[in-house]
């Protein structure tokens, strides 16, 4: 019931994307050069939470994941789906992922980001976690369907969902809280998809 109830959910997200989408189509730009647009907001978001600016960030994020989705609706309705640039999509996806959580260590390291007492300095350590578990729900996901487990997208920390976690927590400076949250959604989701790919490979 989960992944039907979260199908719908990304699915009715398409719906309300489409019109933008057809907007961004007309204006000549191809979806690869929608993806680097991307990679270049999500670079300015990482330098501005190394800076302590969250604030800024999570505004700059919210671009960065906009046309995350854009680029691939904008795909679709050109017709333009080529598998270079859903390789494009993913390597900038990774680079970007580990550049956010990079630079939110570096300022949680020089105190630009407030790290609440309970964390006893371990801060960091979230981060990290947050990093391993980000790359392992793709990776589990991309290896598990290569090796013919059929469409894994069980659980509930997609990258569109991770984005807009640690944008909000930076909109609220509660960065490192959304980071402690995606720590433990992310690995779990990576779990979860272990266990069903388990099942149906077994």
């Amino acid at each position: 019931m989960e992944v039907d109830m979260l199908s719908r959910v990304r699915e009715r997200v398409k719906d309300l994307i489409a019109p933008v989408a057809q907007l961004f189509a007309r204006s000549g730009l191809s979806p690869n050069a929608l993806t680097l647009l991307g990679l270049v907001f999500g670079i300015i978001a990482a330098l501005l939470f190394a800076l302590g600016e969250q604030l800024l960030a999570g505004m700059v994020l919210l671009v960065a994941g906009f046309f995350d989705i854009i680029d691939g609706a904008v795909a679709r309705l050109l017709q333009k789906e080529t598998a270079f640039g859903g390789v494009l999509d993913s390597v900038v996806d990774r680079y970007v992922d580990f550049l956010l959580y990079a630079g939110i260590i570096y300022a949680l390291i020089h105190h630009r980001i407030a790290e609440p007492e309970i964390m006893l300095g371990w801060g960091w350590l979230w981060g990290l976690l947050a990093i391993a578990g980000s790359f392992m729900v793709s990776y589990t996901r991309a290896r598990a369907e290569a090796a013919g487990s059929g469409r894994l997208d069980v659980g509930f920390a997609e990258r569109a969902e991770r984005l807009i976690i640690l944008a909000i927590g930076a909109l609220l400076s509660l960065t490192l809280y959304a980071v402690v949250i995606i720590a433990v959604i992310a690995n779990l989701t990576a779990v979860q998809r272990m266990l069903v790919t388990r099942q149906r490979l077994h």
